[in-house]
């Protein structure tokens, strides 16, 4: 069996690929329906990293992304037709792990996805930006039928938000603040309205964004009553050179021994004032990626009417995905947009 995919040769050059479909052991036959793009696939495209990780990457098949179709599942784990999310980290098979990666994947505030031997799809394995593919059946995770899958193909950034909030312990009476008014920001917040109690407070630039959050309390960055929120667990969802001041403002709001998760990508090196971190005795998180468990998660929340709602404000429309040329156009449109959403595709070619 052939399958047909664009690969990213260089900055803002796609080519079309046509390879043979090798269907291995503990792999199941998936056809992509329906993908988004993520900021890191901007990256490759315009060409944004440095150049010597750029030649190394490329050519690669971009998208992380993605609801799919099984076609056929020698494991028997899924039946012909269901639709799947295809989770993009790839651990490496458990009788090739060592002490530490066991040991990463039995901690529930790590897992295997800090592995340095996982994969990850569209970086350091080909992504999903083709008709069909074989994928390890381990890493897909069923999609209630019935869900639109424009709004399930947003499962991997639910998914992000799930490990972040797993990263810390959170108390009923937290009091927590977000800052970045963006679609990370906005998913997490939806994630946590239906597994936090306390106060949520998002913090922001852009006052168009922030009135699309219902049910929190939102201000802009500038606003001096933030400080006075009691904040005790800050999440940090701007990434960029504008983490710097985004990150500089959570230290100056937060309460003393507070929390405090980085999820957003820095392209560069940032400053951090390590000053405040010390006098305030703050505790800082990492967080990138997620696993087949927050995923779960994902189509689970799926399921509950108010988050789906909530998740399909972020649905901008759909391009059906004919041929390269109807390719190109959505990454253009999506490098261009700062609307708060995504501009789907639809995979028909």
């Amino acid at each position: 069996m052939l399958t047909r995919g664009f690969k990213i040769v260089q900055s803002k050059r796609f080519e079309i690929y046509i390879e043979d479909l090798e269907v291995t052991l503990g792999h199941a036959v998936v056809k992509i329906e329906t993908a988004a793009i993520c900021k890191a696939d901007l990256r490759y495209y315009l060409g944004s990293r440095d150049e010597r990780t750029l030649n190394l990457k490329y050519p690669i098949n971009l998208i992380h992304e993605a609801i799919g179709t099984i076609v056929k599942d020698p494991t028997n784990s899924f039946k012909e037709g269901d639709k799947v999310a295809l989770v993009p980290n790839i651990m490496i098979d458990k009788d090739k792990q060592d002490e530490f990666d066991i040991a990463l994947s039995k901690n529930p505030r790590l897992g295997e996805n800090y592995s340095p031997k996982a994969l990850f799809a569209s970086s350091s394995y080909n992504g999903f930006s083709k008709d069909y593919l074989a994928y390890p059946a381990r890493n897909l995770v069923k999609i209630e039928e019935g869900i639109n899958t424009s709004i399930s193909v947003f499962s991997e950034l639910i998914s992000v938000a799930s490990a972040a909030i797993r990263r810390v312990i959170l108390n009923e009476n937290d009091v927590i603040g977000i800052w970045g008014d963006g679609i990370l920001g906005y998913v997490l917040c939806s994630v946590l309205k239906q597994v936090h109690k306390g106060p949520i407070i998002v913090v922001g630039h852009s006052k168009e964004k922030l009135d699309k959050y219902e049910g929190v309390q939102t201000y802009l960055s500038n606003d001096p009553i933030i400080k006075k929120c009691k904040i005790n667990v800050a999440f940090e969802c701007i990434g960029g050179t504008a983490s710097e001041s985004g990150i500089e403002g959570i230290l100056s709001s937060v309460l003393p021994g507070a929390k405090v998760v980085l999820a957003g990508v820095a392209e560069n090196p940032i400053k951090i004032n390590t000053r405040k971190i010390l006098e305030k005795g703050l505790a800082l998180y990492g967080v990138t990626r997620s696993n087949v468990e927050d995923f779960k998660f994902a189509a689970e929340l799926l399921k509950k009417s108010d988050f789906s709602a909530d998740i399909s404000k972020l649905f901008l429309d759909v391009t059906p995905i004919y041929d390269i040329k109807d390719f190109y156009r959505v990454f253009e449109v999506e490098a261009e947009s700062r609307a708060l959403g995504k501009h789907i595709m639809r995979f028909d070619f």
